[in-house]
């Protein structure tokens, strides 16, 4: 059996005016890419901060990596080795900017060699070097989640999140990101977190952890389908 790089137990973010998700309980192993499962507006993407070391939980218990998370010490600790793909509103980039100019920009965050040379071959690397001339804002919504993630990466990181792969994509396209995170996965030992809604896309993941009861009413339909299928 694996070890578990992530444990949560009645996790749960809540104050007077918001509730965002309540009660989780999670045991994610490491080296596995995993898929986090809820509707929007469930706190799905709150949730995925908070395995991140982005935001503080209310109640319950979280050990993310080996770190009891309690504080704001342990959540700079967890943001050590825990990168986030695109997630809106947290780390947006200058979309009239350039490829290039972003990847060199986070290839020096990383403590990295960042110069033309190192950043065209960052994205050869990750097959979007024929995007490093074009603006973030003309990227179609896949290679933009593509390079995200790629971003993420950079950091050489323990845990990878990811939210969002499903807007404004085909159902195709979704699936393909998802292969790529559970193939990250199992070539470099990140583990993945990944926010999805539809249940379909999820069961694609290592493993799948449903936080809402939509999700878990997902789960129930998609059982009782394949095990008429296997009858």
């Amino acid at each position: 059996m694996q070890d578990s790089f992530i444990t949560a137990e009645g996790l749960s973010q809540q104050s007077p005016r918001i509730q965002s998700y309540r009660d989780v309980n999670l045991k994610l192993a490491k080296g596995q890419a995993h898929a986090i499962c809820a509707e929007d507006r469930s706190g799905k993407t709150e949730l995925l901060l908070t395995l991140a070391g982005r935001m503080l939980p209310t109640s319950g218990t979280l050990r993310v990596g080996g770190i009891d998370v309690g504080g704001l010490r342990s959540l700079a600790r967890v943001r050590r080795f825990a990168s986030l793909g695109f997630f809106e509103n947290v780390n947006d980039v200058e979309r009239v900017l350039k490829v290039s100019v972003i990847t060199s920009a986070e290839l020096g965050l990383a403590g990295k060699r960042s110069n033309a040379m190192a950043t065209d071959a960052f994205l050869e690397s990750c097959g979007l070097l024929d995007t490093a001339d074009t603006r973030i804002e003309a990227l179609d919504r896949y290679t933009f989640d593509w390079l995200g993630i790629a971003l993420g990466m950079a950091h050489d990181p323990k845990l990878l999140v990811v939210d969002d792969i499903e807007s404004s994509l085909t159902e195709h396209q979704s699936l393909k990101l998802a292969r790529k995170l559970k193939d990250l996965a199992r070539s470099t030992g990140v583990t993945v977190a990944c926010g999805v809604n539809d249940y379909d896309i999820a069961v694609s993941f290592d493993s799948v952890n449903c936080i809402s009861d939509e999700a878990r009413a997902q789960e129930a339909a998609w059982g009782r389908k394949h095990a008429e299928e296997v009858a």
